[in-house]
């Protein structure tokens, strides 16, 4: 697989730049798989969904033999946290995660048109945020964009407001490298 090319089903800039780090060519196209709220379902297993669905409606030239797509979730006790849509909304999720241990999900899919397979796999990292006062919040809300992150935050963005970790870095970023690379082989 060293010199295919891996058509990735993301508009993600986190997702390009983890790629471009490990060295794999690719390149980004859209999908036309539309998320849905699935309820019910674990987080690993809606992580899952939307990857697989992300590769399967991937617009592709016809000639792509595999689609990598991803879908990364934030938890905190049984709620899912998406993308905040408003700045009350983005507050209203950091002061849920303030002080506490939340998990992050990130389901993967890759498709090989070839043989007709999709592989799956789901990171889990557990992710510790520091107590958080309402103006540091205001602060972070101000400096960091959190409208195209699960969970209003940025692990590798400053300020930090990450204490600690427990599993993939990259995971947290939205794209487990680690499974990619298992992937890839």
């Amino acid at each position: 697989m060293k010199r295919d090319i891996v058509y990735l089903a993301s508009k993600s800039p986190r997702r390009r730049s983890l790629l471009k780090k490990m060295g794999v060519r690719f390149r980004v196209v859209s999908s036309r798989y539309r998320e849905e709220k699935l309820r019910g379902l674990p987080p690993e297993k809606i992580a899952l969904r939307h990857a697989t669905g992300k590769v399967k409606r991937a617009c592709a030239p016809a000639r792509a033999r595999f689609i990598l797509g991803a879908d990364t979730i934030v938890c905190c006790g049984r709620r899912v946290l998406g993308k905040p849509k408003t700045k009350k909304e983005a507050l209203k999720m950091l002061s849920l995660l303030s002080g506490r241990l939340h998990h992050v999900y990130t389901g993967v899919a890759m498709l090989d048109r070839k043989a007709g397979k999709v592989r799956t796999a789901v990171s889990k990292t557990g992710v510790y945020v520091e107590r958080l006062s309402r103006e540091r919040m205001l602060q972070y809300v101000s400096r960091v964009n959190p409208f195209d992150k699960a969970g209003a935050y940025a692990i590798q963005e400053r300020p930090k407001i990450v204490s600690r970790i427990r599993g993939s870095y990259s995971n947290v970023i939205g794209l487990p490298v680690e499974i990619v690379r298992k992937m890839l082989k």
